[in-house]
């Protein structure tokens, strides 16, 4: 333990965040870089793409990661990791590729009636699924595993390489979104192969491993319903907007949004790696009172700090935009959306967490109700309301908001929720001068100044629960 200024330094803390704090500069590189190359009709043919990928992605192939997620630790202390995710990949991981790839040609044959589209539409989708989805199963057991080093080490390196390669690739064929793309693809492949190999020489024995698949069905079947729900409010409500508005109107909305996703996707990893090993940890083989109050602290600890970014980023969003989107693409429609966004990713994180009360008491049936109902209340929204550029994220806001309320009643009588106040309460008084700051002095001196400071704030305030913990 190393303290200075007052300041306790957890190793593990000060590696993942230091690591974060370079992979922070490496996605505001990304995203600058990729707003500059490609133009709205491009993004918005992106944004589509990655759309029809997480379909995929997080419904079905997220959905079977959280029982994986589960089992990891098991796995690994009965030498049976290694076995399993072969395993995984070949009984699992392939034919779903498969079947994307056949149910995506189809798809986009009939919307874009090109056959040489669809097939480059399907030669990214399937990728993905096979690179990326690997990519992000292998190297963050790392960090469940407490090998933090190794997970940051390979956390850096893709976001160099995705970086370099997805402007190497654009700059050297075309500026096109797919070749952007590419970049992603070949960096997920790379980081893979590295991660596969590091992992197998940690582990070294490997045991066989005795998957029960019927319970993997039995688990993940109504998370399944759940993520195709909530999918359509986090990625598949862009093929209604598609239908609504001009590639360059649409190209304003999914950017807007996916700058938010983009930078509370950041914080909610940070917060996952620093804090849903040692959750998953007290949850594993225990009783329902251990688990029951591994939850409420998991809470928290995590909403103060989120909340706390939603109000940081929502007093300095123009500030944000400078520093993340290239000027060219800077308008006020942008900057609402953007505000918006804000606002659905504090309650997309926020669900997610709740969420974990059903994962831990096997009771994933739970989560189905919630989200029918805010994916109704959309789609009637959708049809009644005459939906304007603001009003289309407004809308999804509203359905997040009714998602939130029900899922907090509902998993409320599996597990009685209570939140520690008193945490909340206190950082913001200390984070009361630099929201106060932000409100009265919004330039770019008073938002670095106060940039700074709010995140040793927050440093110590996830430090010290850290620390207590520990000890």
């Amino acid at each position: 333990m190393i303290k200075l200024f007052r300041i306790n330094f957890n190793k593990d803390i000060f590696i993942i965040t230091i690591g974060n704090l370079i992979r922070i500069f490496l996605v505001i590189a990304y995203t600058r870089l990729m707003t500059y190359f490609l133009n709205y009709e491009e993004l918005s043919k992106y944004y589509l793409i990655f759309s029809i990928y997480t379909f995929f992605s997080y419904i079905i192939i997220g959905s079977i990661g959280l029982y994986i997620n589960r089992k990891t630790l098991e796995w690994a202390e009965d030498k049976t990791l290694i076995d399993a995710l072969i395993s995984l990949f070949k009984k699992l991981l392939i034919p779903i590729t498969l079947a994307a790839f056949l149910i995506v040609f189809l798809y986009t044959i009939v919307v874009y009636n090109s056959v040489n589209y669809s097939i480059v539409i399907c030669l990214l989708v399937g990728s993905l699924i096979i690179f990326k989805t690997s990519n992000e199963t292998i190297y963050p057991i790392f960090n469940l595993l407490n090998l933090n080093y190794q997970y940051i080490r390979f956390l850096i390196i893709f976001n160099i390489l995705n970086l370099a390669l997805s402007s190497v690739f654009v700059s050297f064929f075309d500026v096109k979104f797919q070749y952007w793309m590419l970049g992603l693809i070949t960096s997920n492949f790379l980081i893979a192969i590295m991660s596969w190999r590091s992992l197998n020489i940690h582990l070294k024995k490997s045991k066989k491993s005795n998957i029960n698949y019927f319970e993997i069905f039995s688990f993940s079947s109504n998370i399944i319903l759940g993520h195709t729900l909530i999918w359509f409010l986090t990625d598949g409500f862009r093929f209604i907007a598609e239908q609504k508005f001009n590639s360059y109107d649409l190209g304003i909305l999914l950017l807007g949004l996916s700058l938010a996703t983009q930078i509370f996707s950041i914080v909610d990893n940070i917060l996952n790696q620093l804090l849903y090993p040692k959750y998953l940890d007290k949850i594993s083989n225990s009783n329902f009172e251990t688990r029951s109050e591994a939850f409420n602290s998991f809470l928290s600890k995590i909403l103060p700090v989120v909340m706390s970014t939603a109000i940081f980023v929502f007093l300095s969003t123009n500030e944000v935009l400078k520093i993340i989107v290239d000027s060219s693409k800077l308008n006020k429609e942008l900057i609402y959306i953007f505000k918006i966004g804000i606002g659905i990713e504090f309650l997309r994180i926020l669900i997610n967490i709740l969420k974990q009360i059903t994962i831990s008491e096997y009771k994933t049936s739970k989560i189905v109700f919630p989200y029918i109902l805010g994916v109704v209340l959309f789609l009637i929204g959708i049809f009644v309301i005459d939906n304007t550029l603001s009003d289309f994220p407004f809308l999804l806001l509203l359905s997040y908001s009714l998602i939130t309320s029900l899922s907090l009643l509902s998993f409320n009588k599996i597990i009685k929720i209570t939140f520690n106040y008193q945490k909340l309460i206190k950082l913001k008084l200390t984070l009361m001068p630099v929201f106060i700051c932000l409100i009265f002095f919004n330039n770019t001196i008073s938002f670095v100044l106060c940039g700074l400071f709010f995140s040793l704030v927050l440093y110590q305030f996830i430090n010290k629960d850290f620390i207590n913990e520990t000890n």
